[in-house]
């Protein structure tokens, strides 16, 4: 009887050990299996950009105005980007001008923000022609004619630029850490947007500038292990 027993508890104790065994080789797999998969990106130092391409017309001048012999037009941006849009900007554009064989081609040229207001639309820009590349005795475009704008606005310098799609709710992202057994966790840092474009934020995070999660399989938390792929 004592023998049975004993062969019983050996016979279990072997399982049991191979159990704990197989668990602990294929603990990788496992972990690959049930947890959280994430991909990262990273931020770090630059400036956000605003492409425009619109259409406008050089204005005539009131009656009252002090800028009589100027060249001006105006243009409309969306509220939210206003920080590209300064006081001093240089808007590239193109016009149409008339050369000396009377015929008319496309030059580019430059003109600077010297307006803005705020509207039910947005904000107003108000534009000034400075510079047009012409050639020989082709005469600038006049009052009534169309510009084309052409430009690209650019921000700032700003310390933290990440993708946008990984602000979550607006108001944070997750960062990856890991422990002593380089093990990878993520962990919550607030972020306040400072400014964006279509595809990147300027954000205010007090955090280095660890790898941040841009997409996971499944909902992750603060805490969270995760499995970051390469």
């Amino acid at each position: 009887m004592k023998s049975s027993i004993k062969s019983i508890i050996i016979t279990v104790s072997v399982v049991f050990l191979a159990i704990i065994a197989l668990l602990t080789y294929f603990s990788g797999t496992i972990d690959n299996y049930l947890l959280p998969h994430v991909k990262i990106t990273y931020g770090g130092e630059g400036t956000l950009k605003y492409s425009l391409y619109d259409m406008s017309v050089l204005e005539q001048p009131s009656a009252d105005s002090t800028h009589q012999d100027s060249l001006r037009f105006r243009f409309n941006c969306d509220k939210s980007l206003d920080v590209f849009v300064q006081m001093g900007s240089v808007v590239d554009c193109r016009a149409s001008v008339q050369t000396a064989e009377n015929e008319y081609v496309m030059r580019d040229g430059s003109a600077v923000i010297v307006g803005k207001r705020e509207t039910e639309n947005g904000i107003e820009c108000t534009a000034e022609l400075k510079d047009m590349e012409l050639k020989g005795n082709e005469s600038m475009p006049t009052y009534g004619d169309e510009i084309i704008i052409d430009s690209v606005f650019e921000t700032q310098r700003y310390g933290h630029i990440v993708m946008k799609s990984a602000i979550q709710n607006g108001s944070y992202v997750y960062v990856v850490i890991k422990d002593d057994a380089d093990k990878r966790y993520v962990a919550e840092v607030p972020v306040t947007i400072l400014a964006e474009s279509d595809f990147y934020a300027a954000v205010d995070m007090d955090s280095d500038m660890l790898p941040i999660v841009l997409t996971c399989s499944k909902e992750i938390h603060d805490g969270q292990r995760v499995i970051v792929d390469d």
